[in-house]
């Protein structure tokens, strides 16, 4: 699918116009568009009033074969969830039928700029369908040209640009544990020329004394990695990306229940955003130095897996003793966090996971929860998500939940009980980190939507990719 940009004039071979417009007002892009295709007299006629959500297909012009309306509702209540949310069910309604070649009209409600890079970032989103295995495939439009007078080449560029990186994003998650294996994702980072990718294996967790990767992947049949890759100018301090990459969690020893065991695929869905995040910032040729670590191995069960009851020894020397196998993330993050700070001294340090199931339960399916021993940094995240609508909600970091995960025979111990879940997930990691400003993003509820989960019109069924453009327009507003 191509994505590129045009005159509000350059209508000529599109099959059909998208166009945004507001209950109470009408933006003047749409009613240029309107009188120059004579189609004022019919909308007047049907008594169209364009309310949030509700569309009118017109009929064909000389210039193009039709023009889909799309309601806002009140210009107050508009922002660009709001335009992302609306264009995106107008293009799903399109998507799979004749038209291929389609025109969307900036309606310069609240900046063209922005506007045209929520609409490049969301033409991507909406497009995407994990259909590679199925007879029947969903056809993308051939092409989407956003039709702007303001210069947004720009913007159209930079939004499809984090729109595609989502997308790899969504597909790494979405690809079976058979296919998206530790070696499949080295392959995948390396075909980014712009970064410098290191891989270490079991043998090198032993040599290290990476306790929590050797253990967690002692029972697993594909080989695991620990994937570094190191980007931009390595004058300037470090910004150090992590994310969780269990390529499938049976719960090793500890094993879950069968039911819905199938969507541990997604337990890799951190280490997938931080792949993506990595693909948008070099394209977009930032001015950073970012170092992204990606911790990857199954969590399986066999007779040489670790069990309940072992102490495993980490990278910066706390032992950490074995409650639950299933509560395998934190014990493979340990390592990453902890080589990764000792290694490239980084300024600011981000983790995702999808760490609990009691993150799930506190903020549902549409906000992460976000803790962290640096409230500058923790705001500057939640700044973040505010552009992007990928949902943070602060939780409680304090030493209470250190006091629960004290262990009898080690340091700590990797669950602290039921109560305050997330927050002992938390405490657990702080113990890694040092006093270098950490951010910790539990995914657990936004990484992936199923059936019964409230979902946004523009992410489908499967993963969402959440924490791709997060981090990237984190990056970026550190370089404006």
């Amino acid at each position: 699918m191509k994505i590129s940009g045009g005159g509000t004039a350059e209508i000529s071979g599109l099959d059909v116009v998208i166009c945004m417009d507001l209950e109470d007002f009408e933006p003047a892009s749409t009613g240029a568009l309107l009188n120059s295709l004579s189609l004022r007299p019919i909308i007047e006629r049907l008594r169209f009033t364009p309310k949030k959500g509700r569309t009118l297909m017109l009929p064909s012009t000389e210039s193009t074969r039709s023009v889909l309306i799309v309601g806002l509702g009140q210009r107050g209540a508009v922002n660009y969830e709001t335009i992302r949310t609306s264009f995106s069910s107008a293009l799903k309604a399109l998507i799979g039928g004749e038209n291929k070649k389609i025109g969307v009209l900036i309606p310069g409600i609240l900046s063209a700029e922005r506007e045209a890079l929520e609409i490049a970032y969301i033409s991507e989103l909406t497009s995407y369908s994990f259909d590679g295995y199925k007879a029947e495939k969903k056809a993308a439009p051939e092409l989407i040209r956003i039709l702007s007078d303001s210069a947004v080449g720009t913007s159209i560029e930079d939004g499809r640009i984090m729109g595609e990186a989502t997308n790899l994003t969504r597909h790494l998650a979405d690809l079976p544990s058979s296919i998206g294996t530790p070696a499949f994702f080295e392959s995948t980072l390396r075909e980014n020329k712009k970064v410098t990718v290191t891989a270490l294996g079991r043998d090198d967790f032993i040599k290290l004394g990476m306790g929590g990767l050797e253990g967690v992947s002692r029972g697993a049949h594909e080989p695991p990695r620990l994937l570094i890759a190191e980007y931009g100018d390595r004058d300037m301090p470090a910004i150090m990306l992590v994310g969780k990459g269990i390529t499938f969690d049976s719960g090793g020893i500890s094993i879950k229940p069968s039911e819905g065991m199938q969507e541990m695929k997604f337990d890799k869905c951190g280490a997938a955003a931080v792949l993506g995040a990595l693909k948008a910032i070099s394209d977009m040729g930032l001015k950073a130095h970012v170092v992204g670590l990606m911790p990857l191995t199954e969590n399986m069960p066999g007779g040489g897996s670790y069990k309940p009851g072992e102490i495993l020894r980490h990278y910066n020397g706390v032992t950490s003793e074995v409650i639950s196998t299933d509560a395998e993330g934190r014990l493979v993050l340990a390592d990453a966090l902890s080589y990764g700070i000792d290694k490239y001294k980084p300024s600011a340090v981000i983790d995702l996971a999808t760490l609990t199931g009691a993150c799930v339960v506190a903020l549902g399916n549409n906000i992460a929860g976000v803790m962290g021993n640096n409230r500058e940094l923790q705001d500057k995240i939640i700044k973040a998500s505010g552009n992007t609508w990928e949902r943070l909600w602060p939780l409680p970091l304090d030493d209470d939940f250190k006091d629960q995960i004290k262990s009898d025979v080690a340091d700590i111990k990797n669950t602290g009980g039921r109560p305050g879940g997330s927050e002992t997930a938390g405490a657990f990691l702080s113990y890694f980190v040092g006093d270098v400003p950490w951010v910790h993003l539990d995914i657990a509820g936004t990484a992936w939507k199923g059936q019964k989960t409230a979902k946004k019109d523009y992410i489908g069924l499967g993963a969402t990719g959440f924490g791709t453009r997060l981090l990237v327009e984190f990056i970026r507003a550190g370089t404006e």
